[in-house]
């Protein structure tokens, strides 16, 4: 088993082993009519794609971080509980954000992030006027 795969908890590790990845969108396969001179895109690059049309632009970052510092995302757990109360969301508690994927939290804490820094612009605009 890969090092990395030991840092995973245990419910994405079933997901992992459960995933048919030979039907993939991120599988590269290479049209026999293009250019031969033309390398296709490998399946890193169609993942991040995918990846990226879902997720905030600072967040596949972040996810990355969490799996070096799992810590941080300790914190960022706690942040989002916070933000969840203040907001009203009584789903987004400590027991469900643990079972929630990397890119879940990352995105929520961008959520929040996005929410309330326009959240103090408005109050700025207000008392400006």
């Amino acid at each position: 088993m890969y090092d990395w795969m030991r840092s995973l908890p245990a419910s994405e590790l079933k997901l992992l082993q459960s995933a048919d990845l030979s039907n993939s969108d991120a599988t590269a396969t290479p049209d026999a009519s293009a250019d031969p001179n033309v390398l296709a895109e490998p399946p890193e690059q169609l993942l991040y794609e995918n990846l990226k049309q879902k997720s905030h632009p600072k967040s596949l970052l972040n996810q990355l971080q969490f799996m070096i510092k799992p810590q941080l995302r300790q914190e960022w757990e706690t942040y989002i509980t916070q933000q969840a109360a203040i907001a009203g969301y009584k789903t987004l508690v400590p027991a469900n954000l643990e079972n929630a994927s990397n890119l879940a939290v990352a995105n929520l804490y961008w959520y929040f992030q996005v929410r309330d820094k326009s959240e103090e612009e408005t109050e700025k605009s207000i008392k400006n006027t």
